[in-house]
């Protein structure tokens, strides 16, 4: 590895959100042919760190390195340290690896490991990352590579262990509302099954777990705290993002996400790999299946499965791999505080709850008795979950969980917790019937409002497929944060509506 020059490094007050990006010297770097973009080498102690070049002349000097504080989050290096520069080297079998992979030739698994290395270590540019990544939406994946790739990038973060059965459950998600999580882990660790639930931002829907569960309490632990509240609690709810989870999957998010688009390959390693790096051995997938769903066909819900289910053998995890109805969304509530409310009322037997996710998440929960052989029968599973909530047993354990992970208020009522302060009541304008919902459009409207990033953005359906309407009765309600994000929703809505009515 040939060395360029030694810099110091020097800190600026800022905070850039990844720490990957470092500043050299304009004039110094331009003597080297580095330019803005590149990747360069910081070798300290022997150890290599790949890092994202940006340039500067004014603030800082030849021979010193521009950091922010999130450098240090990433790297094991402080202030005033010295350190060599030098050019990046990629394995080169994993630029041949992804030029045979867009000419839809098959790779071997010594190419894979050399991908999900440089991946794992920042030497692919984000542009030919997304190359890589792209060639999952035009070809039929390989079912050993994807096996493969999957246990390749588990391997290359933290490995988590618990003992004796470990249930997961994850839903590839494309459905509004359907937060049946947080009504499931609750249920599973009152029975005495140990459920560490993680999870990532919401890519493609206007909330998902993670900023549902985070309305009543904190989501970001080191791992030492995860084992000990799985070891007291028998469960925790928290993100994966900081946990060093199958880390170089992370990166082909980043580059999956600005256009709200995952292909299937890489969701379904990326969920599986997760998975199974934090000892999950029994894992229950959900596959919403609906025309605006993100899986739209049958063929392409049993395609998804299959992948699964091979993944799963592959790594030792026992699986089941339930294809589900999306023809709407599950539940009423859509936007971070409504659909964490919807959930509360199942946990609290409210009698205003959503008969469809109560459903879903009784069914999915007593497959996931039945898979870790906590019952016998499908019947009896059932009949188990249902205790558990009439019970209050499972709510008991939410509160602990909820305690654990630094909540305000264990036990608030599903009703108490606030929505958007701009409300906006829509009323049917005749008589009808709802005869299709646009989940799609729909999500795009919730975010309009503000989600995922402003919990209290959101609609509520008053009315779902099938129903019937008079003149002037409530079809949907919107909340928002904002006043202009109201408008410009209301604005959409007169437009194209996300009802279909007759």
């Amino acid at each position: 590895m040939k060395q360029i020059f030694s810099a110091k490094i020097t800190t600026f007050d800022i905070h850039n959100g990844g720490g990957l990006i470092v500043i050299l010297n304009a004039e110094q770097a331009a003597k080297y042919g580095i330019r803005e973009g590149d990747k360069v080498s910081l070798i300290r102690k022997g150890e290599e760190y790949v890092v994202d070049v940006a340039l500067s002349s004014d603030y800082v000097h030849a021979n010193q390195i521009g950091v922010t504080h999130d450098f240090f989050k990433s790297y094991p290096m402080q202030e005033g340290d010295n350190v060599l520069v030098s050019f990046t080297q990629h394995n080169p079998l994993s630029m041949q690896a992804i030029r045979k992979k867009m000419l839809w030739e098959k790779i071997t698994d010594e190419e894979i490991d050399a991908i999900v290395d440089d991946i794992q270590n920042n030497k692919l540019s984000d542009l030919v990352l997304a190359y890589y990544t792209a060639t999952s939406f035009f070809y039929k994946t390989d079912a050993h590579e994807l096996a493969y790739t999957t246990k390749a990038t588990a391997y290359t973060g933290d490995m988590y262990r618990f003992p004796w059965v470990v249930a997961g459950k994850y839903s590839i998600g494309g459905v509004p509302g359907n937060e049946t999580t947080m009504i499931i882990i609750p249920i599973l660790a009152s029975l005495g099954i140990t459920a560490p639930k993680t999870f990532s931002k919401a890519i493609t829907s206007p909330a998902a777990t993670g900023e549902c569960v985070n309305v009543l309490m904190d989501i970001s632990f080191k791992k030492s705290e995860i084992i000990r509240m799985t070891d007291k609690n028998g469960a925790c709810l928290v993100r994966n993002e900081g946990l060093n989870l199958a880390p170089a999957n992370d990166r082909i998010i980043k580059v999956s996400s600005p256009l709200g688009m995952e292909p299937y390959a890489r969701m379904i390693s990326s969920i599986m790999a997760k998975n199974y790096a934090m000892g999950i051995n029994h894992c229950l997938i959900d596959i919403p299946m609906g025309p605006t769903a993100k899986v739209a066909s049958l063929d392409d819900a049993e395609r998804v499965a299959k992948h699964f289910e091979t993944i799963g053998a592959y790594l030792g995890i026992k699986m089941d791999v339930q294809i589900t109805q999306a023809n709407q969304p599950i539940g009423r509530g859509i936007g971070a505080t409504l659909q964490t409310r919807e959930a509360l009322r199942i946990l609290q037997n409210h009698p205003d709850q959503s008969p469809d996710l109560a459903e879903k998440a009784i069914f999915l929960a007593a497959r996931l008795v039945l898979l870790c052989g906590v019952a016998k029968t499908m019947l009896g599973a059932e009949r188990m979950v249902k205790q558990q909530l009439k019970s209050w047993k499972a709510r008991e354990k939410m509160s602990q969980i909820i305690v654990a992970q630094r909540g305000t208020n264990p036990n608030i009522k599903a009703d108490e917790i606030q929505l958007g302060k701009y409300i906006f009541n829509v009323e049917a304008p005749k008589n009808g019937e709802i005869s299709g919902i646009d989940m799609k459009y729909l999500n795009t409207i919730v975010r309009t409002l503000g989600a995922p990033a402003e919990y209290k953005a959101g609609v509520y359906l008053h009315k779902k497929l099938g129903d019937t309407f008079k003149k002037g009765d409530l079809l949907y309600t919107l909340y928002s944060e904002s006043e202009t994000k109201m408008e410009r929703a209301k604005e959409m809505l007169i437009t194209q509506d996300f009802y279909t009515k007759r």
